[in-house]
């Protein structure tokens, strides 16, 4: 016999209570891993579920080949969307706004498809896709920018230059 003691396994259900008990409003949950998300979590990965798999489909109409992808893990899906919420100060409305102008831009569209690729490229894509940017560089605020520097008189120097 060994002098070791036995070690005992952690129980799974106790872990689970234990979780359950310090976030009451989890719906999917992995103790292990310590990722959970609530309802609106939950409901926030869905739906960006149903977008990517729009994006899968359009695809499939122009080249006719059906490809499904693997469905989610949606503890770390929902987890991700709470991180958005909780650590980068977003709402589920922004994050699904968001992902609607990402699920428009044909290079984005492709490359963002999770909501951590999504938490990730936030900033990025808050400059890129941003309505307002795209506005801004239409019309300028300064009075006298010129746009072209044809018409300017060259000849007469200014005071305190020399000629």
């Amino acid at each position: 016999k060994t002098s070791r003691p036995d070690a005992s396994q952690p129980d799974t259900q106790t872990a689970e209570q234990e979780f359950l008990t310090r976030h009451p409003d989890a719906v999917v949950f992995s103790p292990k891993k310590r990722q959970w998300g609530t309802q609106d979590d939950l409901t926030c990965a869905q739906w960006l579920w149903k977008k990517i798999i729009a994006l899968y489909e359009q695809a499939a109409e122009c080249d006719g080949e059906v490809v499904r992808p693997k469905e989610p893990n949606w503890t770390a899906w929902a987890n991700e969307i709470r991180l958005m919420c909780v650590q980068d100060g977003r709402t589920h409305k922004q994050i699904c706004e968001m992902y609607s102008r990402v699920s428009r831009d044909p290079f984005w569209c492709r490359n963002v498809l999770s909501p951590s690729k999504l938490r990730e490229k936030w900033d990025e894509l808050s400059l890129r896709l941003s309505p307002s940017v795209s506005t801004y560089t239409e019309k300028r605020e300064d009075p006298y920018f010129k746009a072209s520097y044809d018409n300017v008189d060259y000849s007469q120097i200014p005071a305190g230059f020399r000629g």
